[in-house]
C-alpha cells in the first residue's frame, strides 16, 4: 500500500521521473555491475548486523529511509516484524512495490511531514543519500531519523558510496579538471556529522579498493577475490569506495 502526500522539492527530486527508477534497475544494478558486486557485499554486512540486533532485541519495527526501487527493504523485511520504507519518489515505489511483500511503502517526505508520527524503530536504514544530499538536507534527514530510532538499543545504518580516499579521489579530480563536480566523504568527515546529531558510531565496513573501471575490462569474479582478499587487512576500509556505518544514539 502506498500513501500519497504531497510531493518533495528538494535534492530527491533528482530520483522522482521513471527514467531514474528504470537506470537503477536497468544500468547502476544490473547482474554482474560493480554497483551489484558491492551490493552483495552489503547483503552480508547487513544480515550480519540485523542477526546481532536480534540477539538484543525482541521484536524489531525497521525503517528505510530513501528506500527507491526497495533493495534493503526487500532483503530484510523477511528479519524483522515491520518492515516501513519511505521515499519520496512514485516512479521508485512503482518499481519497490514488486519487491517488498511484507512491508509498507509510503510516499512521503518525513523531514518535512511527520507521517510516522508517535512511532519509532529499532532499526533505521538509509543508502545512496547521504553522499549526494546537499549539508541542510543532510542534517534534517539526520535529525529526523535520530528522533524515531529507539535509545540505545536501536541500531541506523547507512552507507557512503564514495569515500573521498578511495579511487573515487581520481575521479574527482577528474571531474575537476572537468569543471564537474563529484561528491565524496571520508570516514573522518561521516565521524564528525554523526557526533554533531548524537550518534556515536560502533563500527564500520568497507569494500572496494580495487577501482570501478578496472572491473570493466578485467574479468569480474578475480577482481572480486582481490577485493575480498583486501577486506581481510582493517586498514583497507580507509581506502573502501563503499563504506557501511552501523551508528547507535549517544
Amino acid at each position: 500500500m502506498v500513501y500519497k502526500p504531497a510531493p518533495s522539492k528538494d535534492y530527491r527530486s533528482s530520483h522522482l521521473s521513471l527514467k531514474k527508477s528504470e537506470r537503477y534497475e536497468e544500468d547502476i544494478y544490473r547482474k554482474g555491475s560493480y554497483d551489484d558486486i558491492l551490493w552483495q557485499e552489503e547483503k552480508t554486512a547487513l544480515l550480519k548486523e540485523v542477526q546481532a540486533l536480534q540477539k538484543a532485541v525482541r521484536n524489531i519495527n525497521y525503517l528505510d529511509f530513501a528506500c527507491g526501487t526497495g533493495r534493503i527493504i526487500g532483503f530484510l523485511e523477511t528479519q524483522v516484524q515491520s518492515a516501513t520504507g519511505v521515499d519520496v519518489s512514485e516512479a521508485m515505489l512503482d518499481v519497490a512495490k514488486t519487491k517488498v511483500k511484507k512491508g509498507t511503502l509510503i510516499l512521503a517526505d518525513i523531514t518535512k511531514r511527520d507521517v510516522l508520527k508517535g512511532k519509532s524503530f529499532e532499526l533505521i536504514t538509509a543508502f545512496r543519500f547521504f553522499l549526494n544530499a546537499e549539508p541542510p538536507l543532510r542534517d534534517a534527514a539526520m535529525q529526523t531519523l535520530i528522533r524515531k530510532l529507539q535509545d540505545r538499543k536501536g541500531v541506523f545504518i547507512f552507507n557512503v558510496h564514495g569515500n573521498m580516499f578511495s579511487h573515487r579521489f581520481m575521479t574527482k579530480i577528474w571531474f575537476w579538471l572537468k569543471g564537474r563536480r563529484l561528491n565524496a566523504l571520508s570516514y573522518w568527515q561521516v565521524k564528525k556529522i554523526t557526533k554533531k546529531h548524537g550518534l556515536h558510531i560502533v563500527r564500520w565496513h568497507g569494500f572496494g579498493v580495487v577501482p570501478k573501471v578496472c572491473y570493466r575490462y578485467i574479468n569480474s569474479r578475480f577482481l572480486l577475490a582481490v577485493d575480498r582478499f583486501f577486506f581481510l587487512f582493517p586498514f583497507s576500509k580507509y581506502i573502501s569506495y563503499n563504506l557501511i556505518f552501523i551508528c547507535k544514539k549517544l
